[in-house]
């Protein structure tokens, strides 16, 4: 399992790494690219994974909720960390709350349970990212209003890509094609713009950083562990939900530092951290979970 870990995360790290080494060498604008990624790329990436997803009313209500619950209730673990550690809630506690459950944890739930948990990852994942970009933009953002959230590109496109699912309509392929396409662009470009921000993080970055990346999966496990005993969800289902909890934070979390100038340098140190640590937090998780499945 640390070999699949390695062979998931190593992809990752070699992007941000060739993002660092560019921005080292020539130096670029990272605003402009994370413009063009929360207008074009992530709006496409959400829409094009939701439109030709079928939806089970009943099972995903409960993976819905204990998304929510594993990613509230780590914000909650987290806060009185980020007092003790002197850092400022708002950068500290997103991070630990979202989770990279897109380019980390699709592929690893596909490795370790087959295509029949694939679909109930990628729920949890899209379940993540309407948080983040609702619940997390407010969170991170300085006053934003709402109605600028819910309008977001973003936010618009999770919706609309949700009702062509839930409506069961048959997409064109002169509209997945491409949005396929532009969505294939989003998550390297994210890692890319990590890379450049490493370039700004300085040493005392690096404390916030680690404890983040253990906080990270430590909060999500126990949060996990309280919920699965009072879940009505069959056990099939607990060694994902486990997963899901212990993933590093999400590479999206810098994005959106970047955007609203919230520490962005601490934010890419947690989420470079965690990404290095998960080759211990995802085989613990994954062991966990298939062993409470078995038992």
């Amino acid at each position: 399992m640390i070999g699949q870990v390695l062979l998931t995360v190593l992809p990752v790290l070699v992007v941000v790494m060739v993002g660092y080494l560019y921005a080292h060498k020539v130096g670029t604008d990272v605003d402009a690219i994370n413009r063009v990624n929360m207008a074009i790329f992530l709006p496409a990436l959400v829409f094009s994974a939701l439109a030709t997803r079928r939806f089970d009313a009943q099972l995903d209500g409960w993976l819905i909720l204990a998304t929510v619950v594993i990613v509230v209730g780590s914000g909650l673990l987290a806060l009185p960390i980020a007092r003790w550690l002197v850092v400022d809630a708002k950068t500290f506690c997103p991070p630990m709350m979202f989770s990279n459950s897109g380019t980390l944890g699709l592929p690893l739930a596909l490795l370790a349970f087959g295509e029949a948990a694939f679909s109930n990852a990628m729920l949890l994942f899209v379940t993540t990212n309407l948080l983040f970009f609702t619940l997390g933009a407010y969170l991170i953002g300085r006053n934003v209003p709402w109605r600028q959230i819910l309008l977001s590109p973003v936010v618009l496109a999770t919706f609309l890509g949700m009702g062509c699912g839930m409506l069961a309509l048959p997409m064109p392929e002169v509209v997945m094609v491409p949005a396929k396409m532009m969505g294939n662009v989003a998550l390297p470009l994210m890692l890319f713009a990590l890379g450049v921000r490493m370039t700004a993080v300085r040493r005392s970055d690096l404390r916030v950083g680690f404890a983040g990346a253990l906080i990270c999966p430590l909060s999500g496990l126990v949060v996990a562990g309280l919920l699965i005993p009072w879940i009505p969800l069959s056990a099939e289902y607990h060694p994902l939900l486990l997963l899901f909890a212990v993933l590093p934070p999400a590479v999206v979390n810098h994005l959106l530092a970047e955007t609203y100038r919230r520490d962005p340098e601490q934010v890419a140190a947690i989420v470079v951290v965690g990404h290095l640590l998960s080759v211990l937090f995802v085989p613990l998780g994954l062991s966990l979970g298939l062993a409470s499945f078995s038992g």
